[in-house]
């Protein structure tokens, strides 16, 4: 008797878990991260700092959940290690963004430096483009994911000479004391950038993998 359903043996193989929609979901609550933190130095809302808690509290739970499917999934899109460094490296951006406004509030670093918005919206920027490339990519349009993975990367180097201009702005003042405080946030700015572009590159690589 011939079998009802000759794809049987092929859907014993394919993935169980939409890893791709997990990816898209940290990325997503990274997103909401870095807009919260953006909206509280351009607000001033004490509130928003702990909103970007609670947007980091909820992406690690996502990244731990991804994690745990990762190592109960028999089969995934594609390889696995691939997927766990995106999530990692995701965790890594969301995480300088809260330890960005810890240490505002730490430093009492006036959110109306001018500098400090536009460093955050240019983090804003970086990772809606690689919202954009997870979802490019589930959709296994790579031309436009590479487009979007390039695009976040990029943010790196905008931020860079945001930096060096913040820096030399600084410098001219006579306050050592604050120098030394908004040193420090605007370093971290440049790690967070830094982190975004590791996003980026790594998606790149998996795009020319699975391509």
């Amino acid at each position: 008797m011939a079998d009802k359903n000759p794809n049987w043996f092929s859907k014993v193989f394919e993935p169980q878990t939409d890893f791709y929609k997990i990816l898209i979901d940290q990325a997503t609550m990274t997103l909401r991260g870095l807009e919260a933190l953006e909206c509280w130095l351009v607000e001033g809302a004490e509130e928003r700092c702990q909103t970007v808690r609670d947007f980091e509290n909820q992406a690690d739970q996502i990244k731990l959940d991804l994690h745990r499917r990762l190592v109960e999934s028999f089969v995934t899109p594609f390889d696995r290690e691939d997927i766990y460094d995106l999530s990692t490296r995701l965790d890594e951006v969301i995480n300088s963004a809260k330890a960005i406004a810890r240490e505002i509030e730490a430093f009492t670093i006036s959110p109306e430096d001018a500098y400090l918005t536009e460093m955050a919206r240019t983090l804003v920027e970086g990772v809606r483009c690689l919202v954009n490339s997870f979802c490019t990519l589930k959709e296994k349009n790579f031309a436009e994911a590479e487009v979007q993975a390039a695009l976040a990367r990029k943010s790196e180097n905008r931020l860079s000479k945001l930096y060096r201009q913040a820096m030399r702005e600084l410098f001219s003042i006579n306050d050592l004391k604050r120098i030394m405080r908004t040193v420090e946030i605007y370093r971290s700015f440049v790690v967070a950038a830094e982190h975004i572009d590791h996003v980026g590159a790594k998606l790149q690589h998996v795009i020319v993998k699975i391509s």
